[in-house]
């Protein structure tokens, strides 16, 4: 076993990754909790507390900014950074046919419409398996890879075999790096897509923000 004891720097870094997985998480299960509306479109206006966003429906929202905003940032990726243990998220939707991936028990196959492999910062966040909005009849994975099939992935998220749903990604859909990101990314003409809450007053506010970079178009 090894004994060595990390110094004061070592630690500190721990301490940190671990206060910013904390505050990512916190963000994400408020909004879990409450069931965000998810708005889509591109920021057309930044102002001091808020932003203007032309929804992909043509409609104007302007969304607050809390102090607790999480901004996640999205770029290009390589589904050759896949591997056993990475923690990814996917929206997909289910097949009429089973997983080749062989386990105990069958398991439906799900289509992949996207695939973004998380950074090791926010391993943990939205783990789990629900139902999601876009496209119809869709669900949202997140969790780590247990198993691979070709493009077959088995992305897990608890101790048994039902918690875990398989993914086929074809090699057509975008495969996307999702890190953390900060206010600086929210520019005009920038894509988003945004968990918002009612606050106090009424106003929509903004949980989360997820920013495209490089003309990515978020496709959650």
């Amino acid at each position: 076993m090894d004994s060595t004891i990390p110094g004061k720097a070592s630690v500190r870094a721990l301490r940190c990754l671990g206060g910013i997985a904390l505050v990512v998480a916190s963000a994400l299960a408020r909004a879990q909790d409450a069931e965000p509306d998810h708005i889509r479109g591109d920021i057309a206006k930044v102002e001091a507390s808020s932003i203007l966003v032309k929804t992909r429906g043509g409609k104007t929202v302007r969304l607050g900014l809390s102090n607790e905003l999480t901004v996640i940032k999205l770029t290009w990726g390589s589904f050759t950074d896949v591997d056993f243990g990475t923690y990814v998220g996917s929206v997909a939707v289910r097949l009429d046919e089973y997983s080749p991936i062989v386990r105990d028990s069958l398991s439906w196959l799900h289509r992949g419409f996207e695939l973004r492999i998380v950074d090791e910062q926010l391993r943990g966040i939205a783990l789990g398996h629900k139902s999601w909005d876009l496209p119809p009849d869709s669900i949202i994975a997140h969790g780590w890879v247990d198993d691979m099939e070709i493009r077959v992935l088995s992305i897990k998220y608890g101790p048994t075999e039902q918690e875990e749903t398989d993914v086929d990604v074809p090699r057509d859909v975008p495969i996307l790096k999702m890190s953390l990101g900060d206010r600086s990314l929210l520019k005009p003409g920038a894509h988003v897509c945004a968990g918002a809450q009612k606050g106090a007053g009424g106003q929509d506010v903004a949980v989360f923000l997820f920013v495209g970079e490089d003309g990515i178009v978020p496709r959650l």
